[in-house]
């Protein structure tokens, strides 16, 4: 193998070395954005817990079911989109899955999922709530209270924080799909080479 420092190895032309190199630069960049990927995670995991607590809370008064230090809790009603945003949890397990592999097609497809289950319902979620937002804004009234609190209030932090998990997901998603590639690239343009000059060297 060739070394950028001192003699080069026999049969090198040194081409190898800035593969390897190059490999290299792409796995460091790879495990960086692991661990990001692995935070904004566990922040997601955080929210999927908050809403799926909410909505079994609900279904167990759906079902009466409820007990007695749930039936004291003031639950608001839940909207369609945290049905359907509860969703993203499978973009999340197929990023973890991809992680574990170096799947640049699975993280693709996490890529679109976080779109899809993750971005979009909360759009919805947002542009539905406006008017109310607007209306306590401007009135100080709130349909909705928890704990004296207004909903819609709380429903917007909820956006907010969620739409900064799932921009930074698909972000990390698109960083740590090309590291994969270029790396899974770069390493077979190194074999590549040396079996270019391995060849060259028994003829």
């Amino acid at each position: 193998m060739s070394s950028r420092f001192g003699p080069r190895a026999v049969g090198s032309d040194g081409s190898d070395f800035r593969h390897r190199q190059k490999v290299a630069t792409h796995y460091r960049d790879s495990v960086l954005n692991k661990y990001r990927m692995k935070v904004t995670l566990s922040l997601h995991a955080l929210l999927l817990f908050l809403i799926w607590a909410k909505l079994s809370i609900y279904a167990l008064r759906w079902f009466d079911l409820t007990l007695h230090f749930v039936s004291s809790i003031q639950i608001p009603q839940p909207d369609f989109w945290e049905y359907w945003w509860i969703f993203s949890f499978i973009p999340s397990w197929i990023t973890v899955d991809a992680m574990q592999r170096n799947d640049s097609s699975a993280i693709l497809k996490a890529y679109f999922l976080f779109l899809i289950c993750g971005l979009f319902p909360i759009a919805i979620g947002a542009g539905l709530n406006l008017n109310e937002l607007i209306t306590y804004t401007k009135h100080g009234r709130a349909e909705e209270l928890f704990y004296d609190f207004p909903v819609v209030v709380i429903r917007y932090i909820f956006f907010t924080i969620a739409l900064q998990v799932h921009v930074f997901a698909m972000y990390f998603c698109t960083k740590l799909g090309q590291a994969w590639q270029k790396a899974t690239s770069g390493l077979s343009e190194a074999n590549y080479s040396d079996s270019s000059l391995s060849n060259a060297k028994r003829q």
